[in-house]
């Protein structure tokens, strides 16, 4: 009898696990399938669906994906490596015909979906894409005279970075004066305003944010409009690599502050 039980557990046990993984792949811990960019990897043509992709070869599958992140900056969706898993891309083709739509791309990017939009580069530049010309917007005072925000802007991937440059024209940086808000701001900077009420939520909490010093150093140094230089709180921080921070020397009490 006790025999019976324990065949009758090791039974329902291994049922148990070939149910977990039938048609997908375990991944190396065991426990779990193996996805791609949310996309789970089945082993049967019938199970492919939105959310599933039928592949023979789970780590080409990966490596499909990787490309779409290398040119694109993007994951790939499931229908996209399911194509190319279909069609036996190699990753030779695949990087190549990336790298040739991200050109297209650059040749009219006023007609993409970087207009309109801001981009930054791995050589620290930020640039706002208007009217098919990409414009440099030097500092953070400027970004947000034109409500623009450090943290919505695209990344350009280092593997089409040089692409950017050769097809993309480069115009005159942006100016401070020819932003909507650049008279609100300059009120903010210069008068000490704090109502916010006329600015865009999302801005207001960034520049709430810089006033009370938590971009710009510890609490007890004082907010960008108070300090003299800007000092990062951490590593890799995108204000400091971006942005001129050089107007803070006029700040009230600083070296080059206007005098009355």
């Amino acid at each position: 009898m006790k025999k019976l039980t324990l065949f009758a557990i090791a039974t329902a046990f291994l049922f148990s696990a070939t149910t977990i993984y039938a048609g997908t792949y375990p991944s190396s811990d065991g426990e779990t399938q193996i996805t791609v960019a949310g996309c789970t990897l089945v082993t049967t043509p019938a199970e492919a669906d939105s959310s599933n992709v039928y592949t023979l070869n789970p780590d080409h599958t990966i490596l499909l994906n990787n490309s779409y992140f290398t040119y694109w900056g993007r994951n790939a969706r499931c229908d996209e490596l399911q194509f190319h898993v279909d069609h036996s891309t190699s990753i030779s083709r695949l990087n190549s015909w990336l790298k040739s739509v991200v050109r297209g791309w650059f040749s009219d990017i006023g007609n993409t979906h970087y207009a309109n939009q801001t981009v930054s580069t791995l050589n620290h530049e930020w640039f706002f894409i208007k009217e098919g010309v990409a414009r440099r917007i030097p500092d953070i005072l400027t970004s947000w005279s034109w409500g623009l925000l450090v943290g919505d802007r695209i990344s350009i991937p280092r593997a089409v970075q040089a692409d950017f440059y050769e097809l993309v024209t480069i115009g005159a940086p942006m100016e401070f004066s020819g932003g909507q808000y650049s008279e609100k701001i300059n009120s903010i900077w210069m008068d000490g305003n704090r109502d916010y009420s006329s600015l865009p939520e999302s801005m207001s909490t960034i520049i709430d944010k810089f006033v009370e010093s938590k971009f710009a150093g510890s609490p007890t140094d004082g907010g960008i409009f108070e300090r003299c230089t800007y000092a990062s709180l951490y590593s890799g921080d995108p204000w400091r690599a971006l942005l001129d921070w050089s107007w803070m020397a006029r700040n009230v009490g600083c070296a080059l502050a206007p005098t009355a």
